[in-house]
């Protein structure tokens, strides 16, 4: 396939990964447009070998293109992406700005794909930690039939982006204002359990958005979901354990057999996952995994994964392969 693409917030983490995607998976891009913000106006970018000059963001300028990965704020897609879907331009969205619309898919594409029929060129990326949690639990849930979950998150500070990383350096250099500013709290030596804002029912926004959208993408409106999300000093990959109960009776060996033998996961039988070990893999990383001494057919287990990389980036790319795929 040959496809014209353009990523906007190409110079923030997100951005940056998915153009290191472009590259490994060794897609036909015949045309890439870099956007950013106006201070990231010029600066160059190197793609294939050859130097790509990032754009202000500006609506005259979304045209010609197959795809465009929105790595930005809610705001920058709700103003932007209607203009370039004007121009049948198929939007790939990592922000929260559409999860949620009834009209817009919400894809993990090892999960489900038959969402992404009858498209109308919006296409939402899910939460990375909402990614993180199905990817392993999928598997399970196509044998025993998930009841719930119950999740507590273990989060890195490149979750916010390049400014979620300056401060923990800054952190370590002595200089902790930043990451107050950042987080609410100093971030070095600490365990902060609030990520998005908080609601009168108590929860965050982040732990909210593990609910909704894991209903939304496994079909299951009843589906209970209970989470406490932390962010921790850690630069990359987000860890969690999780607590998940199923109709069927659980059994042990069988669960094993199913993710040691999943494409889609790494199953860790003797050792388990850590930040450092899946930092930079395509894979979610499982372990740990025991029956729960506490519910009824239900299981307890330790997940990792890359929230740059899986969580973001390459997730949306898998969706454009899979609409380039289907089309021929």
């Amino acid at each position: 396939m040959s496809i014209k693409i353009g990523i906007v917030g190409a110079t923030g983490i997100v951005g940056s990964e998915f153009i290191l995607l472009l590259e490994e998976l060794k897609l036909s891009v015949s045309d890439l447009r870099l956007f950013a913000s106006e201070k990231s106006d010029g600066r160059q970018i190197y793609f294939n070998g050859n130097g790509f000059v990032v754009e202000k963001l500006e609506k005259s300028k979304l045209k010609n293109l197959d795809y465009l990965f929105f790595c930005s704020s809610e705001e920058i897609s709700k103003e932007f992406i209607p203009v370039a879907v004007a121009n049948s331009i198929c939007c790939i969205d990592n922000s929260a700005a559409f999860r949620l619309h009834q009209d817009v898919p919400l894809v993990i594409p090892e999960i489900n794909p038959h969402a992404l029929r009858n498209h109308k060129n919006v296409i939402a990326n899910p939460n990375c930690s909402t990614i993180i949690a199905l990817m392993a639990l999928f598997p399970l849930h196509k044998r025993f039939e998930l009841l719930g979950f119950c999740a507590s998150t273990y989060q890195a500070v490149s979750g916010v982006g390049n400014s979620g990383i300056e401060a923990l350096h800054r952190d370590i250099g002595g200089t902790f204002a930043m990451s107050q500013d950042v987080f609410g709290e100093q971030i070095l030596q600490n365990a902060i359990p609030k990520i998005g804002q908080f609601y009168s029912n108590g929860y965050s926004s982040e732990e909210l958005k593990m609910l909704n959208e894991s209903r939304k993408i496994l079909s299951l409106q009843r589906l209970k979901v209970s989470s406490t999300c932390v962010r921790l000093p850690i630069l990359r990959a987000h860890s969690m354990s999780i607590i998940a109960r199923f109709k069927k009776s659980f059994d042990l060996g069988e669960a094993e057999r199913i993710l040691s033998t999943n494409e889609s996961v790494d199953y860790f039988s003797n050792t388990f996952p850590t930040p450092l070990k899946q930092t930079g893999k395509n894979h979610i990383g499982i372990g740990r995994l025991r029956k729960d001494t506490f519910l009824k057919n239900a299981a307890t287990m330790w997940i990792v994964g890359d929230q740059v990389r899986k969580g973001a980036a390459l997730n949306a790319v898998q969706i454009m392969e899979y609409l380039e795929h289907t089309k021929h």
